[in-house]
């Protein structure tokens, strides 16, 4: 089912726009009664179940409540948490939340900006919004309630409650899980001698891990040797939502907004730096054919296989890599190259409080306990990635994370410092598709960038106006 169709069909049912009711978050009691348990409605392995679990024992222990844990795969989770705030359920207390689904849920979701100022109802740990990484809160938790669409506007400014309420934005919830793309490499592979040698008789220079898309280049070129079933990178160029974050990091990369469709609905992902952003793209397949057969029809899983399996010497993905038994070498991680600016797509899960709970603020308090820096360190041990800095610093000094992932842990934080996240739309990933369909198509050869942008271009301004949007026709 579309998620367009789903929202008509949830709108039906409940013969109301959907989530267009309100319900007051300001009426809550300091005093209110505890309730034995809390239902939490989380994903699977996309937001890291597993680093939730581990910390349960503690929950129950700190709280005194027994916090009850429901997963769902993404399209799954994704339709039953629009299902339960759209029939107004109040089963779930705590939701998680993907970025990209909160335009459409701000009215179902409970505001914690009065909730984080009540000492009474910090009594349990202090929040210490201070020490999450700006631009991911920002990104994932602070929207503006009448105008979903907009982006707080400065996402490296400390969070700071009054300010955000002063410039007319809400906290929806507080961030977990934060991912973001960094760039894998075959670090025995880099360090070998005799490639180092080449690599300087070849080019002039000594082998190193690019920095800029522009010397990103020569390295793949070098490392690509097909008939030693080696390649120099791969890419998501399949047609899915995975292709447009390879796209929107090249078109921040290249200068423009990498949110491919900025606050006030300007077409940033068909600009010119759009173009040659999806060029430069297209080109490392069709032109340096520096990727693996196949590579138009990948998703991440294929990148991560196909990297571990030691057919690439880089990669860029969500996660950490791992090369498989069979093949001898070692993984380290860098930043996504940047180009005129940097711009690693990232996007986080929140825990949100459901606004029809009736366990309200004792939701906030396990909400702000399960995000504490405390919980999160803990949660390091099921690799989460965390939202805090602090739990960053945490990291450096554990030499089993070190030992097991490499300096993986360093680059995550400091790639989500300078991360992009997505278009704040209803209807995103619907938009979404269309754009895919343009990156695969310049990917495959069969558009080139500007005509498969050209063609995406009405579909997406006419998507924006059925979501209700003002876009310009020019």
């Amino acid at each position: 089912m579309q998620r367009r169709d789903f929202l008509r069909l949830v709108a039906c049912a409940t013969g109301t726009a959907v989530f267009g009711g309100t319900l007051s978050s300001r009426g809550a009691k300091a005093a209110a009664t505890k309730p034995q348990k809390l239902n939490l409605l989380y994903a699977t392995a996309e937001a890291d179940s597993e680093a939730v679990k581990l910390v349960l024992p503690d929950f129950a222990s700190k709280l005194g409540i027994k916090l009850n844990l429901e997963t769902f795969p993404y399209a799954a989770l994704q339709q039953k948490v629009f299902a339960e705030l759209a029939s107004s359920s109040a089963f779930y207390d705590i939701m998680v939340v993907d970025t990209p689904w909160m335009p459409a849920l701000t009215n179902k979701i409970e505001p914690l900006s009065s909730y984080l100022k009540n000492p009474q109802l910090n009594d349990i740990t202090d929040p210490e919004i201070k020490d999450f990484i700006p631009a991911v809160f920002y990104d994932a938790a602070v929207f503006n309630p009448k105008k979903s669409h907009l982006h707080f506007p400065d996402s490296n400014a400390p969070v700071d409650v009054a300010e955000i309420e002063k410039q007319g934005f809400e906290i929806y919830g507080l961030p977990l899980q934060a991912n973001v793309l960094t760039l894998a490499y075959r670090k025995d592979l880099f360090e070998d001698p005799q490639e180092q040698q080449a690599f300087q008789s070849k080019y002039g220079k000594p082998l190193s891990v690019p920095e800029t898309w522009d010397d990103f280049v020569p390295v793949a070129e070098f490392f690509t040797r097909p008939d030693k079933r080696l390649y120099g990178t791969t890419l998501m160029a399949g047609s899915g939502d995975w292709a447009v974050d390879d796209f929107k990091t090249l078109v921040a990369c290249w200068g423009a907004d990498g949110h491919l469709i900025t606050d006030d609905f300007k077409m940033s992902f068909a600009s010119p730096e759009g173009v040659a952003a999806l060029t430069f793209y297209s080109d490392l397949i069709n032109k340096q054919k520096v990727t693996p057969p196949g590579v138009t029809s990948f998703s991440w899983d294929d990148v991560a296989d196909t990297f571990n399996s030691g057919l690439t010497a880089m990669a860029m993905n969500y996660h950490d890599m791992k090369l498989n038994s069979g093949v001898k070498g070692e993984v380290a991680y860098a930043m996504v190259p940047k180009k005129v600016a940097s711009g690693p797509h990232f996007g986080t899960w929140i825990l949100s409080v459901n606004k029809f709970s009736k366990n309200k603020e004792w939701a906030y308090r396990a909400v702000a306990w399960l995000t504490g820096a405390e919980a999160q360190t803990k949660m390091l041990e099921k690799q989460l990635h965390p939202s805090r800095a602090s739990v960053y610093k945490e990291a450096a000094a554990n030499s089993s994370l070190q030992k097991d992932f490499a300096n993986f842990y360093d680059v995550l934080g400091k790639s989500l410092a300078v991360g992009v996240g997505r278009a704040r739309l209803s209807n995103y990933f619907d938009v979404s598709k269309v754009i895919a369909v343009a990156v695969n198509n310049a990917a495959t050869g069969s558009q080139k960038p500007q005509a498969a942008l050209d063609a995406a271009l009405p579909q997406v301004k006419e998507m924006l106006k059925q979501a209700g949007y003002t876009v310009a026709d020019n």
